[in-house]
């Protein structure tokens, strides 16, 4: 835009001739000035030189905008006069340009009313616009492309200069170093026009046509669905703020107003007018690339979004939110479904009534129908306002606080989700057909005291308390990362307490086993939901008394574990007149490191590990003399037991 000024001031200084001139011999002329202004553009330093061949060279010194700052410091431009012609008071000359590696064509208007100056390039390579005065670093990632493009620029007599602009390019690709923004076969073209030379009061439009888009997580293909841009300044009077339409129909649509103060202590402003985002159009075209992040990938989706709201330094002040009848159904994985979702959302507003509504939810297997949430709404905050009751499996799951805070929320309103809730009367064996399991009775009952989910990681405060098999089950110090991401992460610690042995033994039916159990599992440590450390615990509680009993094939499989030595003694002639047997004790532990499961029982006399003590007769004890099982190995074949498979026994030196 400078350069085409620096035509301008050419065109004022050159002498008026009086009749067409077409040779390629032209009078010499040079031109010197301290300082030449047009409109608010000033040039300090000026050397202008005409040569008899034609060829024209210019170097200043300073250009300088309205406010007096260098906008350009010392550059030199070259090119050459073609042709020279005068009608009346009217002058035209046109010719060529060369400037930062551009090389185009020049036609020059002068007249009373005022100068008129057109430039014109085609099929220049992208590449040279990296070597423009004041060009960012990030046109160095351009790797390829070619663009054609022409300015207009007039300066009437009696009225403000004014400028049009447009550029087309083709087959543009480009890729940052760290290959977190690319392009490849982008095609695009680019509209403007303004008064006085800049951008204030400005109005840009542009539209992306075809081609290819990765902006760190966000990919967009153009080759089917064409975007278009609008950029407009709201001119001198308030140069701060642009407004900003998006159309890309069937997908987005945007109108919102910016204003960009450019300073460190004050952050932007955003008004969004309207936002709506059409599905299965948005989902596809912009949210599916982002989502696979957390495997949310894949999805179908259906329905309709619309907001609109303000955003005043950095963080949420308003947004009044429409949902309509979205659907968002996990059909390849398989893992979610919602359908139905309503929703009219005023946040702030005390005398609306904000609330959320579905037709159907289900969370893998579990169906948990339809609902409503009567929500209290701040800006940028969703929260409960009332506790919300779910009917599952002839009991109920009750939320008795949930919130969720929005990209940009107030910093004193929270940063996080946080989930209150508690499981009444969940009937197991509904529950376990559901999910698949290994099918028993009994009812669940449990509570989460409160969860906090922020930055991707889940915590629990306290700890969570389930009740099942007659007994407790509390975890605590529960950290789960990367929750819906890839390679999700989990920490905690689980106690057992006074289970019911004989009811859990016989779920997975490994054998009928009586009595009760306590046990531990300390430091867990899942990758991808898979165990790779822990230490565990499961025995005989110090506190019971008197002896239970375990039947032969709860005694096969328990020495199947460790190789040990009760499974010959089984064979012999006289028990095998014996299904049931007695025993004092039992305990079995594990520390699970790399893949290799270290066994511990009740005591350890050197040759083996005391994984039962008998009572009774005839009395049976079962030792396990290899120490280090296979992890895998071991987990198929507690899993070959449920499913009543046979088992492969690990070798161990069995005395």
């Amino acid at each position: 835009m400078l350069a085409l000024a620096w035509l301008s001031l050419c065109a004022v200084a050159w002498p008026t001739p009086t009749a067409r001139a077409s040779t390629s011999v032209w009078p010499p002329l040079r031109l010197a000035a301290e300082t030449v202004t047009v409109g608010a553009i000033s040039v300090t330093g000026l050397e202008v030189e005409l040569r008899s061949d034609g060829e024209l060279t210019a170097r200043f010194e300073r250009v300088a905008g309205e406010d007096g700052e260098t906008v350009l410091a010392v550059t030199g431009l070259g090119g050459r006069l073609d042709e020279l012609d005068s009608v009346g008071d009217t002058t035209t000359a046109s010719g060529r340009i060369r400037a930062w590696g551009l090389d185009g064509g020049w036609t020059l208007q002068a007249a009373a009313a005022g100068i008129a100056l057109e430039l014109a390039v085609s099929d220049q390579s992208l590449k040279v616009l990296a070597g423009l005065p004041g060009a960012p670093d990030e046109l160095h990632w351009l790797q390829g492309g070619r663009f054609d493009a022409t300015v207009l620029l007039d300066w009437p007599a009696e009225r403000a200069a004014s400028w049009r602009a447009v550029m087309s390019a083709d087959d543009v690709g480009f890729d940052s170093p760290d290959g977190r923004f690319a392009g490849q076969g982008l095609a695009f073209e680019i509209r403007g026009e303004g008064a006085e030379l800049e951008l204030a009061g400005a109005g840009i439009t542009a539209r992306v046509t075809h081609g290819e888009l990765l902006l760190d997580r966000l990919y967009r293909r153009f080759d089917e669905t064409p975007v278009d841009f609008e950029l407009a300044s709201a001119g001198a009077a308030d140069p701060t703020v642009l407004t900003l339409r998006l159309n890309d129909p069937g997908a987005v649509r945007l109108d919102a107003t910016v204003d960009w103060p450019g300073t460190e202590s004050a952050g932007p402003s955003i008004d969004v007018k309207s936002l709506s985002l059409d599905f299965p159009g948005a989902y596809q075209r912009y949210l599916e690339s982002i989502a696979a992040a957390w495997d949310l990938d894949g999805l179908e989706v259906t329905g309709r979004v619309a907001w609109q709201g303000a955003w005043r330094n950095g963080e949420l002040e308003s947004g009044d939110l429409d949902i309509f009848d979205l659907s968002v159904v996990d059909s390849r994985r398989q893992r979610f479904a919602l359908t139905g979702f309503q929703t009219r959302l005023k946040p702030g507003d005390r005398a609306f009534e904000s609330r959320l509504s579905w037709q159907g939810l289900l969370l893998g297997k579990l169906n948990l129908g339809d609902g409503v949430a009567i929500l209290d709404a701040e800006p940028g905050l969703l929260s409960l306002k009332e506790p919300l009751l779910l009917e599952l499996f002839g009991g109920e799951l009750r939320f008795d606080a949930l919130r969720y805070a929005l990209p940009g929320a107030r910093t004193e309103a929270g940063r996080d989700t946080f989930v209150s809730a508690s499981l009444r009367g969940i009937e197991l064996e509904l529950l376990t057909q559901a999910l698949g399991w290994p099918v028993f009775g009994g009812t669940l009952n449990g509570e989460l005291p409160g969860a906090h989910l922020e930055d991707g990681v889940l915590s629990v405060d306290g700890g969570i308390g389930v009740e099942v098999f007659d007994g407790a089950v509390a975890i605590t110090d529960l950290r789960i990362e990367r929750l819906f991401g890839v390679l999700p992460s989990l920490a905690a610690n689980v106690e057992l307490r006074n289970l019911d042995l004989e009811r859990l033994t016989d779920t997975f039916s490994f054998g009928r086993i009586g009595g009760r159990v306590d046990g531990y599992m300390h430091d867990l440590r899942m990758l991808d939901w898979r165990p790779v450390a822990f230490d565990a615990w499961l025995g005989t509680p110090e506190d019971q008394r008197g002896t239970q009993g375990i039947s032969r094939q709860a005694v096969n499989h328990l020495t199947s574990i460790g190789g040990g030595g009760a499974t010959a003694a089984l064979s012999g002639p006289m028990l095998r007149l014996f299904n049931n047997f007695s025993y004092r004790r039992i305990g079995l532990g594990c520390r699970l490191d790399n893949y290799v499961c270290d066994i511990r029982g009740l005591d350890d006399d050197g040759s083996g590990v005391l994984l039962l003590e008998g009572a009774g007769v005839p009395r049976i004890t079962i030792r396990a003399y290899n120490r280090a099982i296979d992890w895998p190995q071991m987990v198929a074949n507690l899993a070959a037991i449920s499913a009543g498979e046979s088992i492969e026994i690990g070798s161990g030196s069995n005395p």
